[in-house]
């Protein structure tokens, strides 16, 4: 530290003042003392290499490509058999009884099971108000805001006030008179000082302060002082800066931006919470309306293979043997089983979706058995890979977080950077001074600028060898590294889910068209049968196997058409979700509003900040 002082006339007031505050305002809109040295990457350099990571993944895709389409025609079976169509839908396991009225089996309180009939769409919606992952992820956001708010603080003003008493008494060196009397001896006083101000924090790293301090003293003896008591005041403007060092209000409101991106990707986190929990909303909904058709098809097993072992009973001694009955009798409590087996996918599948919508009424651990009264359905879709990947790499939120990171991290290496600059502060400093027993004439002698001191200063330190700042720049640039190839990462795992989930909605599109003529294909197999069981004198052995095969194989045609049908809708569900748009195609918004604080929208979405 260099001070400078020297009491000056009341005609330098002025002068002093103004050159110690043009540093200030000449400082509040610097940036960085130094421009970008050797080694520090700007954000125009890293943009090649983060376009460049989707580029590489549709750089083989052509432009124009058609669009990938699923087929809805009729198979050859469905054509040949399409004059005993509706017969043929009559037989076998119907989706109608799948809707309500079903037996579920008792509850676990003994009370009868009541049934709530529920959309899909109510069910999302009640997911994502209720769902206890997504209300988590509302409350995370508002801490980051919370964070973003505090950090915005640190350039809030400050007002401090310091009052103090103090009362001493303590002997000193005196004078000696001739008379051998000692002469102030002893000293007794007793000071009330209060120092009150305004302290500014600036963006560029330094701080401006005006504040104003008053002491009354009191010496004793009274005589031996003047003025006494005396009021001492003063008025001091100060001003402290680094100028290598922590300077430049990039660096100064790095933990700003930190904070921002940290509150962008806490927003981002919640959206992806509601995206899964919207396709998870989905899935436990149609999973849902296959064990309830899993169960359908159970009891159909069971009535049509008790109309069989009724009629073995019937012709008993006629044309029926006894070991013939058995293997009647053996079949339908194989089926029954197969229904309690049933009863209890249903109350999973039902315990599972009461649990991610977290409903109040519809509290897991109640009787209440949810009754979806939607079908999936199988209307053809279709889509553009290429449109698809561009989509999600814009929307996911993966890959937005990713970017985040990106961000972030250069942000430190910058930070890092400045950190190698030898420390080098200004302290400037000037104080107008007041002496009287009046406390109002006191402030006079203040406005009078006849007592005035000014400080202009320096401080200069460098670490030898400075190998703690380097250590932590390439540490900043590793980690910025890495955080480009998490955004890689990122990208190419979007790219694999859409690629995976359009292929998945491709295919499954595929097993409906294939399933149903299977059913169609079976149903005529069993009607068939039947035909031939009214003309056959007696029932074989080999004809009642044959019968109950057809029955369970037609039981199974039915249970894999559904189920076609079902992972289609969640193969849709899933692709919305992997490309970002989930929200957007159940007429989800976001809208998270801050009367205070004012911040951009993210980038790629369409929610509002």
């Amino acid at each position: 530290m260099f001070p400078l002082f020297r009491p000056v006339s009341s005609q330098a007031c002025s002068t002093a003042l103004s050159v110690l505050l043009a540093p200030t305002l000449l400082l509040t809109a610097c940036e960085s003392p130094l421009r970008p040295r050797d080694g520090v990457e700007d954000g125009s350099r890293l943009a090649p290499a983060v376009t460049s990571a989707l580029e590489r993944e549709i750089a083989r895709l052509p432009a124009n490509a058609p669009p990938i389409v699923t087929s809805s025609g009729l198979s050859d079976v469905e054509q040949t058999l399409a004059p005993r169509r509706e017969e043929l839908d009559r037989i076998g396991p119907q989706w109608q009884r799948g809707n309500s009225g079903l037996e579920l089996g008792p509850a676990l309180s003994g009370e009868r099971r009541t049934e709530v009939q529920l959309s899909l769409k109510t069910v999302i919606q009640r997911s994502v108000q209720n769902n206890l992952s997504v209300q988590a992820a509302r409350l995370d956001e508002g801490i980051s805001d919370a964070r973003l708010a505090r950090a915005e603080a640190a350039f809030d003003a400050i007002l401090f006030a310091e009052p103090s008493y103090t009362r001493s008494t303590r002997p000193q060196i005196g004078t000696v008179l001739s008379n051998s009397a000692i002469l102030n001896g002893l000293s007794d006083s007793r000071d009330w000082v209060f120092v009150t101000g305004l302290r500014k924090p600036l963006v560029t790293g330094g701080s401006v302060e005006l504040s104003t301090s008053m002491a009354r003293t009191t010496r004793y003896p009274l005589a031996d002082y003047s003025p006494d008591p005396a009021w001492a005041t003063a008025v001091t403007l100060g001003l402290s800066q680094p100028l290598l060092r922590g300077f430049g209000s990039d660096i100064n409101m790095s933990e700003i931006r930190i904070a921002q991106n940290t509150d962008r990707a806490s927003f981002e986190d919640l959206r992806a919470r509601m995206l899964a929990t919207v396709a998870d909303a989905e899935t436990a909904y149609w999973r849902l309306v296959f064990a309830r058709q899993q169960l359908v098809a159970a009891d159909w097993l069971v009535a049509v293979g008790t109309d069989v072992r009724d009629v073995l009973q019937r012709r008993s001694g006629f044309d029926t043997t006894i070991a013939q009955q058995a293997d009647a009798v053996a079949t339908v409590e194989q089926r029954k089983a197969l229904v309690l087996t049933a009863q209890r996918a249903v109350s999973e599948a039902n315990n599972r979706l009461k649990a991610i919508m977290n409903d109040p009424e519809l509290p897991v651990g109640g009787d209440a058995a949810v009754v979806p009264i939607d079908l999936p359905v199988d209307v053809p879709v279709q889509q553009d890979l290429r449109a698809a990947i561009i989509t999600a790499a814009e929307r996911s939120p993966e890959v937005a977080k990713a970017l985040l990171d990106i961000d972030t991290a250069s942000i430190g290496v910058n930070v890092a950077d400045n950190l190698r600059l030898p420390q080098l502060d200004l302290e400037a400093r000037v104080a107008w001074f007041g002496l009287d027993g009046d406390f109002g004439e006191s402030y006079e002698d203040v406005g009078s600028g006849d007592f005035v001191e000014y400080l202009v200063g320096a401080r200069f330190s460098q670490a030898i060898g400075n190998r703690a700042a380097e250590a932590s720049f390439r540490e900043a640039r590793l980690s910025r590294s890495r955080a480009v190839i998490s955004y890689r990462a990122a990208v190419q795992q979007a790219v694999l889910q859409v690629k995976d989930s359009l292929e998945s909605v491709v295919t499954n599109y595929e097993l409906i068209r294939q399933n149903r003529a299977f059913r169609v294909a079976q149903a005529e197999n069993l009607r068939a049968l039947a035909v031939s069981e009214q003309t056959l004198a007696a029932l074989t052995p080999e004809f009642l196997q044959l019968k109950f095969q057809q029955q369970e194989r037609l039981s199974q045609a039915q249970l894999q058409y559904v189920g076609a049908r079902i992972n289609y809708n969640v193969a849709l569900s899933e692709l919305h979700r992997v490309m970002g748009t989930g929200l957007e195609m159940n007429q989800i918004t976001i809208d998270i509003v801050d009367p205070v604080l004012e911040r951009p929208a993210i980038v790629g979405t369409h929610e509002s900040r």
